[in-house]
């Protein structure tokens, strides 16, 4: 193997005519820091392939913008854009994949913005050629209370002080690298739900025996906002578990209604614990710990009543998107 393998990156991205790139450029700068950096010990200048949503004549549109926002990224990576009109999260990275060249896949998506290491800690384990996928370390930013609340009850780990969670962390699609053989015949799985393939796509990955190799490959997610996101999110956030549970254990109505009780005390324990134990390294005033604390049970609480919904037949297992009335989130 060569001792520095070639590479592409496949970034996920909305539909051009509404993308926000107040918050997408930063992301593409720090990516092209980030390419500079691995390029100067060595690495071969990578493509880096652009999957959208849109349809295909938003292509020229939305390189002109990425060219405007982020020119020093054209000078240190070969672009690509591709259409999968209407593609949801998943099929977005599969069509992105399709279009890749080199030994390694890495899955950024673009509204999270890599921190200075991320790109060279995310490649150096694929120098063992047993290696198969790299996971990064995925944490939400937060500069209110709301977004402080969205990073101490979701599901990825603090930034820092959360050492025993980061190490149980499951794999982030937004921050991961695979190889590429590997990742071109086993695709993100189709399924209804909206953030489960990767979970889907973890356990196929142990079941075929290859360790998940985590690292401290630092990228962070711009927080969640608004009620109406919270909303929905937390319905769904219910609705993915019991599906999860479908999938990996097969199991009857009833247990499935059990489990929906049985996460809800997890959850809400979780919640309570995570507030509780590190809202203060956040810089939440400590007056505003226990309303967080009341907005993180609401969450988890809407999140079991999706749950038993599913669980018990009172909805349809139906094809997650994302409503019009989430707006960008």
């Amino acid at each position: 193997m060569a001792e520095h393998p070639i590479y592409s990156i496949v970034m996920e991205m909305e539909n051009a005519k509404s993308i926000d790139w107040n918050e997408i450029g930063l992301g593409l700068k720090s990516l092209a820091r980030e390419i500079a950096a691995v390029s100067a010990k060595g690495f071969a200048r990578p493509k880096v392939v652009v999957s959208h949503g849109g349809p295909d004549s938003d292509g020229s549109l939305l390189q002109a913008s990425i060219e405007a926002e982020a020119p020093e990224l054209m000078q240190v990576a070969d672009l690509t854009i591709t259409a999968c009109p209407d593609g949801r999260y998943y099929e977005l990275k599969n069509n992105g994949v399709l279009l890749t060249e080199g030994d390694i896949v890495v899955f950024l998506d673009s509204d999270t913005v890599p921190q200075p290491g991320w790109l060279s800690n995310l490649l150096q384990p694929f120098q063992q050629p047993q290696t198969v996928c790299v996971n990064g370390h995925t944490y939400l930013s937060y500069d209110d209370f709301f977004s402080r609340t969205f990073a101490l009850i979701w599901f990825f780990p603090m930034a820092r002080g959360d050492e025993r969670f980061a190490s149980k962390r499951a794999i982030n699609a937004n921050n991961v690298a695979f190889r590429r053989h590997w990742i071109v015949n086993h695709p993100f799985p189709a399924h209804n739900g909206f953030k489960v393939s990767c979970t889907l796509l973890m356990h196929q990955l142990r079941r075929e025996g290859h360790k998940i190799v985590n690292v401290d490959a630092r990228v962070y997610h711009y927080s969640p906002r608004g009620w109406r996101f919270f909303y929905w999110r937390a319905l769904v956030t219910g609705r993915d578990a019991d599906r999860k549970f479908v999938a990996l254990h097969a199991p009857s109505r009833s247990q499935r209604i059990v489990k929906s009780f049985s996460r809800w005390w997890t959850m809400s324990w979780r919640t309570t614990r995570r507030v509780l134990s590190h809202a203060p390294q956040t810089g939440m005033p400590l007056w505003q710990i226990p309303f967080s604390l009341v907005v993180g049970l609401a969450f988890y609480t809407l999140a079991f009543l999706g749950h038993f919904s599913l669980a018990a037949g009172l909805v349809s297992d139906e094809i997650e998107t994302v409503p019009d009335y989430v707006g960008h989130s």
